[in-house]
């Protein structure tokens, strides 16, 4: 490596720990720009594929905490792909198997189960276990959407026997979880509250916050729908005790929906309201989490008509509505958009398979020709004749027939008769008579 290889390597990678830090510290804004100053420079060469492919997951990971999943998807994939070119399977299948995660969150169910398949034959292939186990979870959650309960159940069965093999609780959390998931959708509801319960105890032991809230929320659900709102709303306000609000917005937002649809189902209007107002608060300084969004006004003008302002009610519902108009209007852009890619890859495809139809047929007929050209004989160049007897001469000096001469140098077959002239010449008693039969 050059010194100035060596020299612009050592600058973006103090910029990718510098990015790292403030993502962690949650100023999201700092660490996108520095993940894009770092990537402007790497623009200079083409080698550091592997900063280049940290920064662009790094970046991901930005947007995806602040909800902008469509261009997390686009920096994960090419994240993944940079893995893949220098070799890098391991951290690869995790960022592919990311980018189904987002291709779920934004609807397109069949994209995300292809990427996810992709990523499962990787870890498979190179005995990444637990990854593999990862990669399970995710096709569950698309299997139990398409409502596939027993083969989703199956696949999370898997991916916690391969958890528990290598005793990784936090692997298990996301089982159980999930598994509670497909339960609550099954109708099973108390099964489902008991395997959350021992997801959130996991959760607990190992205080990764993000996945504590998320089964919070999750547990709150459950409750809500088996009619036990009450334990709904003190579990929502113990997670918010603990949470930090401002490090994860969708986590702390999708707590706050919880508490509120648990406080409007206890009786609680007015609580419901201050609760939507709250959470709110969190998305001021994000963009994205629409479905979030628009669920909080939906439930808020249900409180508020509950305690009779129908005008403000009125007006809640008609953003709701709004907002649910424009997450439609934006899933038909997307699907009419992939419609038409997938329409031109088809006929692309179809163009291709005709000229290679085509090639076929070519290449089949010039072999024909060049066999049949193998087959033919051809005279040419000075022939040496005798001036008298009309024998040639060949090349080894001997002198043939004319006949033999031409049948050894073509496929021209000889039949003898006589001319007119030699038939008068040796038969004149009877070249007439023959000359006239001949004619007729």
């Amino acid at each position: 490596m050059t010194a100035a290889m060596n020299k612009l390597q050592e600058i973006t990678s103090e910029l990718y720990q510098n990015a790292l830090k403030v993502y962690r510290e949650n100023d999201n804004s700092l660490a996108e720009t520095t993940c894009i100053k770092a990537l402007q420079i790497l623009e200079q060469t083409s080698g550091l594929v592997y900063e280049k492919a940290l920064l662009y997951r790094l970046l991901a990971n930005v947007f995806n905490k602040t909800g902008d999943y469509r261009k997390s998807l686009e920096n994960s994939h090419v994240s993944a792909e940079l893995f893949l070119t220098i070799g890098k399977i391991e951290e690869a299948v995790p960022v592919y198997s990311n980018c189904g995660v987002l291709l779920h969150y934004l609807g397109d169910h069949a994209g995300a189960y292809e990427i996810n398949l992709q990523a499962l034959e990787l870890a498979e292939k190179n005995g990444f276990e637990q990854e593999e186990a990862r990669v399970l979870l995710n096709i569950a959650s698309l299997l139990g959407a398409r409502k596939e309960y027993k083969d989703a159940l199956e696949k999370i069965s898997q991916a916690e026997a391969i958890f528990s093999k290598h005793s990784n609780k936090r692997g298990i959390a996301f089982s159980r979880s999930e598994t509670a998931e497909i339960n609550l959708e099954m109708g099973n509801i108390e099964e489902s509250i008991n395997n959350h319960k021992i997801a959130l105890d996991l959760r607990k032991e190992l205080g990764i916050e993000r996945e504590l809230l998320l089964s919070y929320s999750k547990l709150s659900s459950a409750l809500i729908k088996a009619n036990r709102p009450g334990e709904a709303v003190q579990l929502c306000l113990t997670a918010l005790e603990k949470a930090d609000q401002s490090r994860w917005p969708s986590s702390m937002a999708a707590v706050l929906l919880r508490l509120a649809e648990a406080q409007l189902e206890t009786g609680l209007p007015e609580e419901t309201v201050k609760t939507v107002r709250k959470a709110e608060k969190v998305f001021d300084l994000f963009e994205g989490f629409y479905e979030i969004r628009s669920q909080l006004k939906r439930v808020e003008s249900k409180a508020l008509r509950t305690l009779g302002e129908f005008e403000d009610a009125y007006s809640a519902l008609c953003m709701y509505l709004d907002m649910e108009e424009a997450r439609m209007v934006i899933r038909r852009s997307e699907t009419t958009s992939k419609l038409r890619i997938a329409m031109e890859v088809k006929a692309s495809k179809r163009e291709k398979e005709i000229i290679a139809k085509k090639n076929e047929e070519l290449t089949e007929r010039n072999n024909q020709l060049i066999e049949a050209l193998a087959e033919v004989k051809i005279l040419s160049g000075m022939l040496p004749i005798c001036g008298s007897c009309k024998r040639i001469r060949d090349d080894e000096g001997y002198w043939q027939q004319i006949e033999s001469y031409i049948s050894n140098h073509s496929d021209a077959e000889f039949s003898h008769g006589l001319c007119s002239d030699c038939l008068e010449k040796l038969y004149p008693e009877i070249a007439g008579d023959l000359q006239d039969e001949m004619l007729q």
